[in-house]
């Protein structure tokens, strides 16, 4: 199938190509409570091809691209029309000239995995999760993929990997006050047991919390603790004011060798981008290019050193090409746990959802799960929300204690002062 693609690109007319073969191989569970419901095995195999077209206009060069995906049950006739038109498409968009990538072969390899053993590894850690008397799984679905890559182009490139995948979503639910639910989602490479057992422990022990948790009273301004997914996301604001794809968007104002961050008091952010992060599903040693990936360091104390991006977007900054890496790590921070929680504050762990704006640097989110200290006792809380600008807060305090989640690496908890935090 490979080879008649590539047969055709060659002949269609395009200035240049890219080819993606995919096989995904994955066992798929769905749990109701602690009874199987649905469980079964896939093998796909995807074609995405990407056709690039150059041309002028009033001495101006261009690279229009478009996109398509093939059917390994396509016919020869049924390939060439999908080919042919996306070369058409192509010559209609007016990008800006930009390089893809130098050729070159490499085949990089991974320890094969049994698929069957890596499933009953990541089921038995599920259920051995600490047990809480009024919490409970009400339900969990949980997909193994092992993926294969091979990426080829029109320069000669023609590069192959693969990677294992872990994919968990959890709803558990606990009795109480009523009876309440918190939801969870997150990936691994390997279903590394001990993480998934401290995960869906922890979220038991939260859910519990949620179900006697009263209303979260209105504080307007208080120091505001995120801890886990919540702390990620505020993170990845500062990821993305450093996107080369952003900055030539206009939605990034940032600057080289500019803070990157407000007038804020505190800790100064150190941030690096990393192809290879321990337990990530997105782990990779190239981009969708076939860019080979390495570690960079973006933002130093504050200060941005790089944009970092592909090739198209490295190339119309005049910077120099990064690839396009998924993982983040940032540096862990000044602060003790015990030192955040000294004076009052109010803690979040759980968002309906964040709400961040990479161009306004608004930040918001309704509370579904947080901790409120008064200076004398600790309540959990549920209701209101948090709102406030990344651009006028008035602190920012990492922690020294990191951990990882999915795709980043960094301090575990954020003290932030500047949030306005809104109650029931």
């Amino acid at each position: 199938m490979v080879e008649k693609i590539i047969e055709r690109l060659k002949t269609s007319g395009a200035t240049g190509w890219k080819l993606e073969e995919k096989i995904v191989e994955s066992k798929e569970f769905f749990f109701i409570k602690d009874r199987s419901d649905i469980g079964r095995s896939k093998k796909v195999k995807h074609f995405d091809i990407t056709v690039y077209k150059d041309f002028s206009e009033d001495g101006e060069s261009y690279r229009g691209s478009a996109s398509v995906s093939l059917s390994p049950m396509m016919s020869e006739k049924e390939i060439k029309t999908s080919i042919d038109e996306t070369v058409f498409a192509a010559g209609f968009v007016k990008n800006p000239w930009y390089p893809i990538a130098e050729g070159y072969t490499k085949t990089f390899k991974t320890e094969d995995r049994n698929l069957e053993d890596l499933s009953s590894r990541a089921v038995k850690a599920i259920f051995d999760s600490n047990s809480v008397s009024n919490a409970w799984l009400n339900s969990v679905e949980l997909f193994i993929s092992h993926i294969q890559f091979r990426i080829l182009n029109s320069n000669g490139l023609d590069v192959s990997f693969s990677k294992y995948k872990t994919y968990i979503e959890t709803i558990v639910s606990a009795s109480g006050k009523e009876e309440v639910e918190l939801y969870d989602q997150f990936q691994l490479d390997l279903p590394d047991g001990e993480r998934i057992r401290t995960r869906l422990s922890g979220l038991l022990q939260m859910v519990s919390e949620r179900a006697d948790a009263m209303a979260t009273p209105s504080l307007k301004e208080i120091p505001v603790i995120l801890t886990g997914e919540p702390t990620k996301e505020f993170m990845r604001y500062y990821l993305h004011q450093a996107s080369a794809h952003l900055k030539y968007d206009k939605i990034s104002e940032a600057e080289p060798d500019g803070s990157i961050q407000g007038k804020e008091t505190g800790d100064r952010i150190t941030l690096e981008i990393i192809p290879e992060l321990e337990g990530s599903a997105f782990n990779a040693p190239v981009d969708d290019d076939g860019f080979i990936l390495a570690p960079h360091k973006i933002i130093e104390n504050g200060i941005l050193k790089n944009f970092w991006g592909d090739l198209r977007y490295a190339h119309y900054l005049g910077s120099k090409p990064t690839g396009s890496v998924q993982n983040f790590k940032v540096s862990g921070g000044s602060l003790s746990a015990e030192e955040m929680r000294e004076k009052p504050y109010l803690e979040v762990t759980h968002f309906s959802s964040v709400d961040m704006d990479d161009t306004t640097g608004d930040f918001g989110g309704e509370i579904r799960l947080g901790w409120y200290f008064d200076g004398t006792s600790k309540r959990p809380v549920t209701g209101g929300s948090i709102t406030g600008n990344l651009k006028d807060l008035i602190s920012i305090g990492l922690s020294r204690d990191v951990q990882p989640e999915e795709d980043y690496f960094g301090p575990r908890s954020i003290c932030v002062e500047g949030f306005r935090v809104s109650g029931e």
